[in-house]
């Protein structure tokens, strides 16, 4: 039986960056050709959530995975105090390293946060298009479960992260799937495994939700980029999402009545892992309307 992580690994390699002076190691896959779209992982998983969309976009675009620092096969330095500006560095940093001079990025979750602050930034390379799969955008309407604010406590986060077994992630994980299209455990093992190579610190988890209160602590930064950018913005939402699906998705539309914005009344929260044909497919769509101008420098 093919091991799909390793395989997915094999066909990656790693390069260092520098992010905030420091060289950082992080893991990343180039394929198919074409304008270069960029996919951005959530918590917790890594690069390997997008496997089943990369083989739909691939014969379309120069398609870019990574994982961020501190998730996948990318460097997790111990003791580590993580940041989405940092992320949001190292991304910058990534797509410059690959010569791109334009780019489509498609953010999920946790990497929809850093694509809203790369929105706001000046960069070295041009954003074409913005398409946001579920996410927290908005932090008075983001409803965290249990344990994810549990994690957030002094001394309790790191116990929870060091008890975390496969089993219990995949059965945390899975409360945020669709009844329509439930997590499969192999493939809960396999993103449990991702996150846990390296050997990292017991409680990283814990680290990696402190973006949680940095999100709402820079909200004034993120949240305006979602209506005032002049960057096409589009949206594919998952509605049976219980933490950031149809009370977001009526704060664009409240925000931006006119917002590109595509509701899955049978997704959750990870779409493009539910149903990566009919996310891809709607990807696509998009990033249709666009000049085909944006190969490697």
């Amino acid at each position: 039986m093919v091991d799909q992580l390793a395989e997915w690994h094999r066909r990656g390699e790693t390069t260092t960056v520098p992010v905030r002076g420091v060289p950082r190691t992080v893991f990343h896959r180039v394929s198919g050709s074409g304008s270069a779209l960029v996919l951005l992982h959530g918590f917790p998983a890594s690069s390997f959530e997008w496997a089943e969309v990369e083989p739909f976009a691939a014969p379309r675009h120069t398609v870019v995975t990574f994982d961020f620092l501190g998730y996948g096969a990318s460097e997790k330095p111990r003791k580590h105090h993580y940041s989405v500006f940092e992320q949001a560095d190292l991304t910058e940093a990534l797509i410059e390293s690959l010569g791109f001079e334009a780019v489509t990025l498609v953010a999920y979750d946790y990497g929809a946060i850093v694509a809203s602050e790369l929105l706001a930034r000046e960069l070295p390379f041009r954003i074409d298009r913005c398409v946001f799969l579920n996410a927290g955008l908005y932090a008075d309407q983001y409803r965290p479960r249990l344990i994810q604010r549990a994690s957030l406590w002094p001394v309790v986060g790191g116990l929870l992260a060091r008890s975390m077994t496969e089993r219990q992630f995949a059965r945390s994980w899975s409360r945020v799937f669709s009844p329509e299209h439930p997590l499969d455990p192999g493939l809960a093992g396999l993103h449990y495994r991702a996150l846990r190579l390296g050997h990292p610190d017991p409680d990283l988890t814990a680290r990696l939700l402190r973006y949680i209160p940095e999100r709402a602590a820079h909200r004034d930064r993120f949240e305006p980029v979602f209506t005032g950018t002049s960057i096409p913005l589009s949206f594919l939402w998952g509605m049976r999402d219980p933490v950031s699906g149809p009370r977001i998705a009526q704060e664009l539309r409240n925000r931006k009545p006119d917002a590109d914005v595509v509701e899955y009344p049978d997704l959750g929260h990870c779409p493009h892992v539910e149903e990566p044909e009919r996310v891809a497919r709607d990807i696509l769509a998009r990033t249709a309307e666009q000049a085909p101008d944006a190969q490697p420098a």
